[in-house]
């Protein structure tokens, strides 16, 4: 699913049952974002089809042959009387721009819910109530992804898929030098410490081609040093997040990142690419990272071994905590000439059960976060076992309510904005932690007072 928000080389994750990995196919003759036909909602040709454009976000060459396989070809075959195409948008500005001058997409696959808001504060994008009383959405969700999907109390999208933060783990590296997968932060500092002396990174990191890629990194130390508690009071303006309960993860991100455990001390000048590689090659021990990255390293890296769980625990007495996201959101252009169109196909996308079934196992998608679907659906029919797992263990998280919250789906836009842009000099020493929250609680107070903050559930 910040959100460009997702990296080129997760988008092979991201959705459709993913979010980011669900658009293009260079076999289709979709105009690129620079193109100059930016006025694409419910044109037609003479005598041609009516026209659905969908945005999306680019994918590497296998990437794109997956989405045009589980997710463009299979909406053609279902609406033979409309001509559906995408098209690629390299960032978020992009698209902004073109639906800002009365074109666009008619169907935006947004980066993130925090950026729904952004697009449907300005008025950009259909409020979808009517839709969902009609396709019975309000049932059709889990609750936490459907709830933070509201804008001002209307619908404004719907969640792309489900995805969670996690700790990849090099087992031949950690076969190699007999090291044991650290459970608590008191495990993990000796054994990093280890590590560097090895010359071996603890954890790989870039962001040098993504900048907000650090909101990864964020969302996991304040979800798994809080916890969901404090986490949730602070994200709702009852806790200060200068208190140390909450200032304490972003301080202990920050000193890791000075010790060089987080990307050697040189992730601006990784990318995220690089990042993968790093660790697939075993010159890094562990990765933090999203659920996407797994189809990454199972289609570019098959003779890597590794596995991915729950972070260790941050915070003695706090225990592991998962922090989840939706993937995306689905949203409808307001300039689109095609509305109820948009949202037929939207319904489709969600209720055909043997397609998101078949692009989880032979795709590696993340799920829709949908009642009616289970993951458990998936095992022994060809699923990577590792994948499996880890949203095996996403379910049983979310049922328990042992989650931690992502930025892109559970802070305030602005507060998020912020963070992806100024953690960087959080690491290079010219922001303190106390001013980096001091920020951040200004935004989360704005949000809160002007009814712009996402659910918390």
């Amino acid at each position: 699913m910040e959100r460009m928000r997702k990296v080129i080389s997760v988008l092979l994750a991201a959705i459709l049952i993913m979010s980011l990995a669900a658009c293009q196919s260079k076999t289709e003759t979709a105009k690129t974002a620079n193109d100059d036909g930016g006025n694409t909602s419910g044109e037609t040709k003479s005598g041609d089809k009516p026209k659905i454009v969908i945005s999306c976000y680019p994918a590497d060459e296998a990437g794109t042959l997956l989405r045009e396989e589980y997710y463009t070809k299979p909406i053609q075959a279902a609406f033979p009387d409309y001509d559906i195409s995408v098209e690629v948008f390299n960032d978020r500005q992009s698209l902004q721009v073109q639906v800002a001058g009365g074109g666009g997409p008619d169907i935006l696959d947004l980066d993130g819910l925090s950026d729904v808001v952004e697009f449907a504060r300005a008025d950009r994008i259909v409020a979808l109530d009517d839709y969902a009383v009609k396709y019975g959405w309000d049932n059709m969700f889990y609750d936490w992804a459907y709830d933070s999907s509201f804008y001002n109390k209307k619908l404004y999208s719907l969640p792309t898929g489900y995805e969670s933060m996690v700790i990849y783990y090099n087992t031949d590296v950690f076969d190699k030098y007999g090291w044991e997968i650290p459970t608590t932060v008191a495990e993990a500092e000796p054994l990093m410490e280890d590590m560097m002396k090895k010359d071996i990174i603890p954890f790989s990191f870039g962001n040098s081609n993504y900048v907000g890629a650090v909101d990864w990194l964020y969302s996991t130390f304040m979800s798994g040093y809080s916890g969901p508690k404090v986490l949730k009071s602070a994200l709702e303006g009852k806790t200060p997040m200068t208190d140390e309960t909450v200032a304490g993860g972003i301080q202990l991100m920050a000193d890791w990142w000075q010790k060089g455990y987080i990307g050697d001390k040189a992730s601006q000048s990784i990318t995220n690419d690089d990042m993968i590689a790093l660790f697939a090659q075993g010159k890094a021990a562990m990765m933090i990272d999203g659920t996407w990255a797994a189809s990454s390293l199972i289609s570019s890296y098959p003779d890597c071994n590794w596995v991915c769980e729950t972070p260790f625990e941050m915070r003695e007495g706090v225990g592991p905590v998962l922090p989840i996201a939706s993937s995306g959101g689905f949203a409808i252009n307001a300039n689109s000439k095609n509305p109820d169109i948009c949202a037929d196909i939207l319904n489709y996308l969600f209720t055909d059960m043997d397609r998101m079934e078949k692009a989880v196992i032979e795709a590696s998608y993340c799920p829709y976060p949908i009642k009616k679907f289970s993951i458990e659906q998936c095992q022994g029919k060809g699923m990577d076992e590792r994948l499996y797992n880890i949203y095996k263990t996403m379910e049983e998280a979310m049922a328990a309510g042992n989650i931690g919250y992502c930025s892109w789906t559970f802070f305030p836009a602005d507060a998020r904005t912020y963070m992806n842009e100024n953690t960087d000099a959080l690491f290079l020493g010219s922001l303190t932690v106390e001013d980096y929250m001091t920020k951040i609680q200004e935004f989360v107070d704005a949000a809160l007072a002007d009814g712009t903050a996402p659910t918390v559930p």
